[in-house]
């Protein structure tokens, strides 16, 4: 199965871990695994949690598995319109479900299969201060090298909270000619590439996107005026702090700031600088590794 997929109806009411832990282990060994969400989501911190719960559950299940390595790929879709759902259905080759959300599956012509299996209730925080669509224009930037799960969620909130144009700054490679395991990092067009593939696969046409490379620490935000919100993670608060006094001191409106969890260990914070968070450093590490192991062998 080169392109399995699951679909899940209400992540937001039930915890579908049982589920997705027995799909890893019917395919074991695939490169990708997407995840479907049925129900619209229409609160930022629902969709926060979701993603944070879902990408970390997949990422650290796979790991007891043998036939998994870093490369694997793990895509949540959300909020996609039927005509869509047709169109992602081509690329893939076998669906499951929980036998009781089969309703959720009709007239898609894909070949699937039912898992009967219990779904306890999820307990996901419902406090929110901003929902679906709120910001005609959002701002999202990083190095996307080796794109990873806290990449895709950075690019997922963005997307979540834009109803018109999405402004995506990536890391221009003169700022990471001092990156740890250079020698391995992509280059701009393949960073470039892999943002555009995520993207037409987890939106829908409404919005529009534009991606402009970062040569300095403010990026796009620092020149283009019509932005209403930044998306960072936690980690990089203080660099949107940076960006808002940037904006101020040059006559821009500042920009409200969106702040992620971080993906990896659960005791990742500021004070211990979010060690044991996934990143890229980490699957360079790991590819150069690999790489010279193939060149001993």
């Amino acid at each position: 199965m080169s392109n399995p997929v699951i679909f899940i109806d209400n992540p937001i009411e039930k915890d579908y871990s049982l589920l997705i832990e027995k799909v890893l282990s019917i395919v074991n060994g695939v490169d990708r695994l997407d995840i479907v969400i049925r129900t619209e989501i229409t609160n930022v911190t629902h969709l926060n949690e979701i993603l944070y719960y879902y990408y970390n559950l997949v990422r650290t299940s796979i790991d007891g598995l043998p036939l998994f390595d870093y490369t694997f790929s793990i895509n949540i879709i959300f909020n996609i319109s039927h005509s869509k759902l047709l169109k992602l259905s081509l690329n893939w080759n076998h669906a499951f479900i929980a036998h009781q959300e089969q309703q959720i599956f009709q007239n898609i012509p894909l070949a699937h299969t039912s898992i009967d299996i219990k779904l306890d209730a999820s307990n996901h925080p419902s406090k929110c201060n901003k929902v679906m669509k709120q910001f005609q224009t959002t701002a999202v930037g990083g190095t996307f090298d080796h794109l990873h799960d806290g990449h895709k969620i950075l690019l997922s909130m963005a997307y979540f909270l834009t109803s018109k144009r999405m402004i995506i700054g990536v890391t221009g490679s003169e700022l990471l000619k001092n990156k740890k395991f250079s020698e391995v990092l992509e280059s701009f067009n393949q960073r470039q590439n892999s943002v555009v593939q995520f993207l037409d696969l987890i939106m829908d046409e409404i919005v529009h996107y534009e991606i402009y490379q970062i040569n300095d620490i403010c990026g796009p935000t620092g020149y283009i005026e019509a932005i209403d919100g930044l998306v960072i993670s936690h980690e990089t608060l203080s660099g949107g702090e940076f960006v808002n006094k940037y904006r101020r001191e040059h006559g821009f409106k500042e920009l409200d700031l969106t702040a992620i969890k971080v993906i990896g260990d659960t005791e990742s914070n500021a004070e211990n600088k979010w060690k044991g968070k996934i990143s890229s450093t980490d699957i360079r590490e790991r590819e150069l590794k690999r790489r010279k192991q193939r060149s001993q062998s």
